[in-house]
Parts: C-alpha cells; structure tokens; sequence
C-alpha cells in the first residue's frame, strides 16, 4: 500500500500541472527523473517527517544555497524551485492544501557554503515561525554545487553545516541538492562524499537531465544564462526532487537512523561557529568598532532574505582611520566582506595577533556580493586579538559578518 500511495504522489505531483508540460508524460523525462537519484540514503527520518505532515504538524522547509535556491533565473519568485518544491510538498503530504507547511528560504546569490554557515542561524533558524515552537526546521535542503569553487575552508565548513544540522533536537531531514552550469559541471564529486558519510538523500541536476541536453530537450529549455535555470529548468530541478522523496518514502524503512558517530569526509571542526553581527552581542567575544562605527544600507537585498545579515561594520569615508578590534578565545575566524568594483570602496589589512593574514579588496567584476576569508584556522582555541584596518585613507569598506570557533 506504501508503495502505491508514494506512485499516485508522483503521479499527481507529475501530471497535475506542476512538472513542465510539454516534456512530463515523456519517458525519457520520468527515466531523467529516476536517474537524478544520486542516493535515496537513509529514510527513518523522512518517514517521520512524513507522518507528521499527514497529522497537521508544522513543518518548516529551510532552503539553503546560492542565487539558484535564491530564485535567480527564474521569471518571478514564484517559479523558483525552493518555492515549487514548498508547495508541492505541502500539497502531497501536508494537509488543508498545504497550510501546515512554511518555506524559510536562505538563498543568497554568488556566496560560498561558509557563508552559509556563518548565517544560517540568522537566516533559517531565527525565521523559523512561532507555529514551530522547537524553533529549528524539520527538512533542509542544502544547494551550493555551483557556488564552492575555491570556498575558503575545503568543504569542512559544508560538512560541519551538514552535521550540526543533523545534530538538532528535532533531528531534521537534510538533503543534498547539486544544480549544475550550463556545461553540466558543478562540484558534486567532492561533496556528495559529505553525503555518502552520512547516508543522506542526494538529488544531481546534471545526473538526470545533463545527458539529455542537445537530444530531447536544448539548453534554452533549462537554462536562462550560463549559471542559473529558467523557470521550466527550476521546476524540473522541483520535480527531482519531489521524485527522489516519493521513491526515499516508498524503499523498504531502515532499521536505524543515520549514524553520527561516523568518520568524517572532509572535517566538522567548523561545528559551533558563532557569528558575530554589528547588532548583537556574543557573549564571550568583544567587538571595538573604531573606523568601522558606521551601517553600509546598500548591501545585498534579495526576496527571500530581504537583507542580508542586516546592520553591518562599515567603515564610511567620513569615519576615522580606526581599525575594528575583536578579541576573545577563539581557533578560527572567517571575515565576510562585500565585494565592490565602484572605486570608493578600497581595502582592508586583516592582522592575527599583531601578523598581517590577508588583505581584502573588491575589483572589476564584483557586484556587492559578500566573499569569505578564513583569516585563522588553528587546532586549539587561544586569546587571539583580529584588528581590520582600512589601506587608503577616504575609501570605503564593509564588513558583512565575522565568525569565530
């Protein structure tokens, strides 16, 4: 019977004017969907979750990645797939035509999976609705395959998201999520590793329906530029993922929830990162903003976060030539920073306790996204002292964010 009612699920999500029309009743469409199943991983979890939407719980969606979760491409917010695939969910297992189910999406375009992290207590968490009194979502997909080339910290600030996530009281279903460039690359082979650890639910864009790219379907069906799908390519990438959950809840249940006690792929020494916003207090850590004393309001704004990270350390050309001082016991620190290519922004010296660690600059091509150094990353938490210091006097510069471990 559980077999039975997952297949009409799909059916339904499929047929009932959800999926795109004109390829839907293919059959090379249906074999594009199956093939996207990088791994239905372990589904205690999921069964749960499940049954929980069935008997009216809350259930909050938290969707976390770059400008594809955040919706870009798509014609209006609507048509991006965290959104689809919210309502369609709710839609197929929730009840009352989906009320019972909320969408928290974190998306944010051109940033890294350590950005992610530092804000995905501000982002998810803390939106998370009072209807959910735990206070912490109960499935987060987690989508940044196009987006970590070259991300700071070599996927151990990915899997210590994965793992903390997993490690949540109410013990939430994560899902990996690998969209893919117009080309069909993404980094999938590195993290599906962080997947295969912990016998998660994965679901590869490019898996199911690269191949069939310049056959039954061109690039203009999918994409609408070079990194980001169009609506058509964000419904498909919503109906992966609702056939890869159908298929996940119709396998046989495991006989135990995930262990976490594995052996990491990369690392989760990132775990219990804290980050440290220009509008609160962290107990422990002590925060001087000398020159950085102002709020830069132009930062990134998008739809589903509205904007990012709020009040900021901005060092305006008004401002004295006063570094930012931030002090406590801590073994790494990770600086957020907003990437600008107008000439008024300069760029700032990062020192680590006296050394100069890196410097941090904008440039052609940047668009006021924020990037990601990771200034320190030792083994044992000791006093350390991060001074950021403005290099051109009358030049501009913002700080998004600072975390430490």
């Amino acid at each position: 019977m559980k077999r039975f009612l997952a297949f009409l699920a799909v059916l339904v999500m499929i047929w009932g004017g959800t999926a795109m029309g004109e390829f839907a009743k293919e059959e090379w469409y249906q074999s594009a969907l199956k093939d996207s199943e990088m791994r239905l991983g372990n589904n205690v979890r999921l069964l749960k979750l499940i049954e929980r939407a069935r008997a009216g719980e809350h259930i909050t969606i938290g969707t976390m990645g770059g400008s594809i979760t955040e919706g870009a491409g798509a014609s209006n917010y609507k048509e991006c797939w965290a959104s689809r695939f919210a309502l369609r969910f709710g839609n197929t297992y929730g009840v009352s035509n989906g009320s019972n189910v909320e969408l928290v999406n974190a998306g944010v375009g051109g940033t890294p999976s350590a950005f992610g992290y530092m804000r995905f207590n501000r982002d998810i968490n803390s939106r998370v609705s009072e209807k959910d009194p735990d206070g912490y979502p109960d499935l987060v997909i987690i989508e940044f395959a196009v987006n970590d080339w070259g991300e700071p910290t070599n996927h151990h600030c990915f899997e210590s998201m994965v793992k903390e996530v997993l490690e949540y009281p109410n013990e939430p279903v994560v899902i990996l999520l690998f969209s893919m460039r117009d080309d069909g690359w993404n980094l999938q082979g590195d993290l599906r590793k962080i997947g295969d650890v912990y016998d998660l639910l994965m679901v590869s864009i490019p898996d199911g329906l690269y191949k069939h790219v310049g056959k039954e379907m061109e690039k203009k069906d999918f994409f609408h530029d070079e990194y980001h799908p169009n609506s058509t390519g964000h419904r498909m990438m919503a109906d992966c993922l609702m056939q890869a959950i159908a298929d996940a809840a119709a396998k046989e249940p495991d006989e135990a929830d995930i262990d976490l006690t594995v052996w990491p792929a990369y690392g989760t020494d990132f775990m219990g990162l804290k980050t440290l916003y220009a509008d609160e207090e962290t107990e422990g850590f002590t925060v001087e903003r000398g020159g950085f004393a102002s709020i830069d309001l132009q930062t990134y704004r998008n739809t589903p976060v509205g904007w990012v990270c709020g009040k900021n350390y901005f060092h305006d050309i008004k401002d004295p030539d006063e570094p930012l001082k931030v002090t406590g016991v801590f073994s790494k620190c990770l600086i957020a920073w907003k990437a600008s290519a107008d000439a008024v922004f300069g760029a700032a010296e990062v020192y680590v306790d006296g050394k100069r660690a890196t410097i941090l600059r904008g440039g052609p091509g940047k668009w006021n996204q924020s990037e990601v150094a990771l200034v320190l990353n030792g083994k044992n938490a000791a006093e350390h002292t991060i001074l950021i210091k403005v290099t051109e006097p009358g030049k501009k510069f913002t700080i998004t964010a600072i975390s430490v471990k």
